[in-house]
C-alpha cells in the first residue's frame, strides 16, 4: 500500500504560446519510453486550455521518478503537430527547454526528476 512519501505532484506551466486557438497537448514520458512519441507509454497525457499566452497543468499521484515532458500547441485542435517538410507548422516544447537541433531531443536532454511537489515551466517553440 502507497503511503503519502510514494506518490509526487507535478505542475506545468507552458508559456510563449502565439494564440489562444487549439489546446495545448502534453505527454509525460516514463524512462526507456520511445520520446518524444511516447504517447502509448506515457503516464499522463493532458490537453490544456490556454489563456493570456499560457496554459497550466497539474497532475496528483504520479509515483516518483524521472519523466520527459513534451508538448504542443495543436492550434486546429486536430489532434497532431503539423508539418510541412518535416518541419514543425505548430510550436513544440520539452521539459529543461533544451536549445534547438535538426532533430528531436533526447530523453536525456530533456529528463527531469520528479518526487513530491515538482514545478516546472516550458517555454512554447515555433519555427514556421
Amino acid at each position: 500500500m502507497a503511503g503519502p512519501r510514494d506518490v509526487a505532484s507535478l505542475q506545468v506551466t507552458i508559456t510563449g504560446l502565439k494564440s489562444t486557438k487549439g489546446v495545448v497537448k502534453l505527454a509525460i514520458c516514463p524512462a526507456g519510453s520511445d520520446f518524444p512519441d511516447c504517447k502509448e507509454r506515457a503516464v499522463r497525457t493532458a490537453s490544456l486550455k490556454i489563456a493570456g499566452g499560457a496554459a497550466h497543468g497539474r497532475f496528483s499521484d504520479l509515483p516518483p521518478g524521472t519523466y520527459a515532458i513534451s508538448v504542443f500547441h495543436d492550434a486546429n485542435a486536430n489532434g497532431r503537430l503539423d508539418t510541412f517538410l518535416g518541419i514543425p507548422r505548430e510550436g513544440y516544447g520539452f521539459s529543461r527547454n533544451p536549445p534547438f537541433h535538426a532533430r528531436a531531443p533526447r530523453f536525456s536532454e530533456t529528463e527531469m526528476t520528479v518526487n513530491g511537489a515538482t514545478e516546472t515551466t516550458i517555454a512554447m517553440r515555433y519555427l514556421l
